[in-house]
């Protein structure tokens, strides 16, 4: 009898902890987690739409579900201990821990992903309760009415702009919307660092550098704007707008008079808050640095924009070659080459490969040198079980060019 009140007990105390965590995941879904499942499993699209056309039915159901569960922790251990008092101490802790803070917080930082395959048997379970959950709705409704609210079922659980993306992203028919509509989702969770030119790409020139000389950076690099610094690149000046050259010569050329004043942002910023600040203060450039205030890259109002409508070419823009291939199974990449890129194309997983899972890199390179701990020099190499990277150019700073052999040509 004991082996049992012990199981009920830890039965409902799971209970309660898995259907707080569906509920947040439900309500706070990414883009990301969404597309990682759906490759997995094509079922899940059927049952998500159900979820999202009852989405408020749904979320009140699981809430009226773990309601009977808190009932039931309560009279359950009154019923073991024989006290009410001391019971509702146990419960309210319970319920605070287990079935709030703790799931509520996991499922933001996990997501959907780690309990999709529990919302087909909820979601049957939450429609099985539903006729009891619309009793307690009307007078609720009643309530909000005198309030002035919107009544419970046509409560927003989400806003239009999230639930249209998401029903886009389910949806095949468009992929150039949909490709469009998935951007934005991701948009509000991008922070500057995952879009900057990283410092090393930065072209800049010193304060001290003659008319000529700038006008040969501009004709050979192509930008309308350039950073300026005094000595080294952390120490910088300002800005120089090319169209500000118009109205000067090389004889009244003075580089110090023509600067505008740079916006520096934090590499943590939120990439939609930038975009407002751009907007407001009528810039198209910022500055990221970090916790310590150096310099870390250059972000344009272009790199935001680039976040939702795709890359953006001018005419100045020339297009970089990732990979070229010279043999059978052997290319030439380059080092910016993105890890999702580099999987895509070659069939390789390199998460297995991590040593470290705190490991932060985006880029082929930034692989390279988080697996051999220092930065590559010429000649370094690194080999695998199905593939080879070898370092082919490389400065004091970066790598320049990789070799890549794979050696399973089925891949």
């Amino acid at each position: 009898m004991v082996i049992l009140n012990i199981f009920l007990f830890v039965l409902l105390f799971l209970f309660l902890f898995l259907i707080k965590f569906v509920e947040t995941s439900f309500v706070s879904m990414r883009y990301g987690d969404i597309r990682e499942i759906l490759v997995k499993d094509d079922l899940f699209k059927k049952i998500l739409l159900k979820w999202i056309k009852s989405g408020n039915l749904m979320l009140a159901s699981l809430q009226f579900i773990r309601y009977l569960i808190e009932i039931s922790l309560i009279l359950f251990l009154t019923q073991y201990t024989g006290n009410f008092f001391y019971s509702l101490l146990v419960s309210f802790f319970i319920f605070i821990v287990v079935g709030e803070y703790a799931p509520r917080t996991l499922a933001i930082q996990k997501g959907v992903k780690n309990v999709y395959f529990l919302f087909m048997p909820l979601y049957y379970l939450a429609l099985f309760v539903s006729p009891f959950v619309r009793l307690f709705i009307l007078p609720s409704d009643i309530i909000i009415k005198m309030f002035g609210g919107r009544m419970v079922l046509s409560a927003p659980y989400m806003t239009e702009l999230e639930e249209q993306i998401i029903k886009n992203i389910l949806d095949e028919d468009d992929a150039q919307e949909r490709d469009m509509l998935n951007s934005i989702l991701e948009f509000k969770d991008t922070i500057v660092r995952e879009i900057m030119v990283p410092r090393v790409d930065i072209v800049a020139v010193p304060s001290d550098i003659s008319y000529k000389e700038l006008i040969d950076i501009i004709e050979k690099e192509g930008h309308s704007r350039l950073p300026v610094y005094d000595e080294r690149l952390d120490n910088l000046l300002g800005i120089i707008y090319v169209k500000d050259l118009i109205k000067v010569d090389e004889k009244s050329f003075d580089i110090k008079k023509l600067l505008r004043e740079p916006f520096f942002v934090p590499e943590t910023k939120k990439i939609n808050s930038l975009l407002k600040d751009f907007q407001t203060k009528h810039m198209h450039m910022a500055f990221v640095v970090d916790e310590y205030g150096d310099l870390v890259g250059l972000a344009t109002i272009e790199d935001v924009l680039e976040e939702i409508v795709g890359e953006i070419e001018d005419e100045y823009d020339e297009e970089e070659t990732l990979f070229t291939k010279i043999g059978e199974g052997e290319y030439i990449i380059s080092p910016k080459m993105t890890i999702e890129e580099f999987n895509d194309t070659f069939n390789i997983d390199l998460e297995k490969f991590k040593i470290n899972e705190d490991d932060d890199y985006d880029t082929i390179a930034g692989f390279l040198i988080a697996m051999l701990g220092t930065l590559p020099k010429k000649g370094d190499k690194k080999e695998f079980d199905t593939f080879l990277v070898k370092v082919m150019e490389a400065d004091e700073r970066r790598i320049l060019k990789l070799y890549l052999k794979i050696k399973n040509k089925e891949n």
